[in-house]
């Protein structure tokens, strides 16, 4: 979740309310929330149903005037499932590069987290990258590029049980988006409640996903983005404009 807050920060200046103004920022089950120690099993149904219970509550304790509920790549996914739940409570929900589930870009990579082999590998693998300071440095800089955020993800990364329950949420991506069907579930949002954001270039989100949206949705298509753009200012910067000219 720290890897949002200069997003979130951006956004808040640039839409310059008056009043009180409330932000969370939420995590998915297991990924942060050390209390609940090591988890055996984590279903995409389960992380919905968690974030379900947090925003509801959330909802009740500020009882706000008005409620967004911004969400981005696998965020999306849970946000859309929520909508019907959620649609008498929340103003505008608005969709940020919404990761829907495996493609035939990214396939093959993900095939890598089902098979129980590669996924140990590649697990052992990202903790001995973590083991060592200097070097999951170099290799974040090397992946995602140099910027601020890279430490906050390294730190993130390394509480207790990320990894292990990363790997097993992501494992379980082929069964849990067949059965959600959120492809199907999206062409059944309100247009006038959900404002879409897609990256041109997007490995994860193919910009095909835009003919999903039912008629007379509101979405934009923006070139200088990427799917990481919270990692970068002034990516963070254009999404947060677009979001706020929405919202005034």
């Amino acid at each position: 979740p720290g890897v949002y807050v200069p997003f979130m920060r951006q956004l808040t200046n640039d839409l310059n309310l008056s009043g009180e103004i409330k932000t969370e920022i939420l995590h998915h089950l297991g990924q942060c929330n050390t209390k609940i120690g090591k988890m055996s099993k984590i279903s995409l149904s389960e992380v919905i149903a968690d974030h379900k219970k947090s925003i509801t509550n959330l909802i009740q304790l500020h009882k706000a005037n008005k409620v967004y509920l911004i969400s981005h790549s696998l965020g999306s996914a849970v946000s859309i499932s929520l909508n019907e739940h959620l649609k008498d409570k929340i103003d505008k929900f608005f969709i940020l590069c919404p990761f829907m589930g495996p493609s035939k870009v990214n396939l093959n990579y993900l095939k890598i987290f089902k098979n129980p082999i590669s996924r140990y590998g590649l697990s052992l693998g990202s903790k001995a990258i973590l083991s060592n300071k200097e070097v999951s440095r170099r290799f974040f800089n090397r992946w995602l590029g140099d910027n601020e955020l890279n430490g906050v993800i390294i730190n993130e990364i390394k509480k207790s049980y990320f990894i292990d329950h990363f790997f097993i949420l992501v494992s379980g991506y082929f069964k849990d988006f067949d059965q959600l069907n959120i492809k199907e579930t999206v062409k059944k949002l309100d247009p006038n409640k959900t404002f879409f954001i897609f990256a041109k270039e997007d490995f994860w989100v193919p910009i095909e996903y835009t003919k999903l949206l039912p008629e007379s949705s509101k979405f934009e298509v923006l070139d200088d983005i990427s799917h990481d753009f919270c990692l970068f200012g002034p990516q963070c910067k254009k999404v947060s404009e677009v979001i706020s000219k929405e919202i005034s």
